[in-house]
């Protein structure tokens, strides 16, 4: 809970607890009876995929999280040298809120929105479009939304919430009051929107471009490193579009700095790129580079057995 939580702070079906899915119970037997009744040529493909779609959505958090605790256990690549404490655990057992959510936009978009039920596989100019709206205007627009929320008004009643997890797990990246999941969705809906409009979206274009925004959320949020320094060796530019874990981590322990969705890009424009930034990813890979890629055990002799 933000520490002074503002309007809209709980999701609207928080008392229900897991009876919350009931939300989505009529919306998926419609969608299923539809599939199963109607000819071939007349099947809701889109809104028969959005179920299983939501379950692999769920998959790949678990997958995610269960990696990253390992790896945070056994200290192996921790950024943030730390363990995640009771309250944060039970802070963040409600992280499937989100993916209801996205299941009820995806179902009653699919009813409401021309065209988004009838929608082709695969469309190279859609995914040409999401890639290059995500790029600019959803990238830039989000860096100055979070740049916002970190004003005293919006970070006591909605952004404090987030940051309570200092030490990071892949769920914490969709720990959010009810009233940013809202603007979230508007803000990340703006390509999927647009390609339905213009009529190039596709099952590819837009469920890959949600799970793209899961694995670099989740990525973002494991606390341990993994980017190869080849990567940034090889094609030097990416360091401006492609964030580490270690990047983000700097977000979370410094607040200040670092405000950057996935493109650090918009960071050093704008002169909040931490400064630190390189020294935290650099010191990884040396520690990297110091790890033996194997120990050798030797026995002791039976003259050194006596002499001990």
């Amino acid at each position: 809970m933000a520490s002074n939580p503002g309007l809209l702070t709980d999701w609207p079906w928080k008392k229900l607890g897991s009876f919350k899915y009931g939300f989505l119970v009529p919306l998926v037997a419609h969608s299923f009876y539809s599939f199963a009744t109607k000819e071939k040529a007349e099947r809701d493909v889109t809104n028969f995929l959005v179920l299983p779609f939501l379950l692999s959505r769920v998959l790949h958090a678990h997958i995610w999280n269960l990696v990253s605790r390992r790896l945070t256990a056994i200290e192996k690549n921790r950024i943030v040298d730390k363990e995640i404490d009771l309250d944060q655990i039970a802070r963040e057992n409600d992280w499937d809120e989100q993916i209801l959510m996205n299941g009820l936009v995806l179902y009653l978009g699919g009813m409401m929105i021309p065209g988004a039920s009838k929608l082709s596989v695969y469309r190279s100019d859609g995914i040409i479009i999401t890639v290059l709206l995500h790029a600019g205007p959803v990238e830039f627009v989000y860096y100055w939304f979070h740049r916002a929320l970190h004003h005293h008004y919006l970070y006591s009643r909605y952004h404090s919430h987030h940051h309570a997890s200092i030490v990071t797990q892949p769920i914490s990246s969709v720990i959010h009051p009810f009233a940013e999941h809202i603007a979230y969705f508007m803000l990340f809906g703006t390509p999927i929107i647009a390609t339905i409009l213009s009529g190039t979206a596709s099952i590819v274009s837009i469920f890959g471009y949600i799970t793209y925004i899961d694995l670099m959320n989740y990525m973002g949020h494991c606390n341990f490193e993994f980017v190869p320094p080849c990567l940034f060796s090889i094609f030097p530019l990416l360091k401006f579009m492609f964030y580490t874990p270690s990047y983000h981590s700097l977000h979370h322990t410094q607040f200040r700095t670092n405000y950057a969705l996935f493109m650090p890009l918009y960071d050093y424009i704008y002169g909040t790129m931490d400064k630190s930034s390189d020294a935290l990813y650099e010191a990884w890979v040396r520690r990297q580079e110091e790890t033996p890629d194997a120990v050798h055990l030797t026995t002791l002799n039976s003259a050194d057995e006596q002499q001990t």
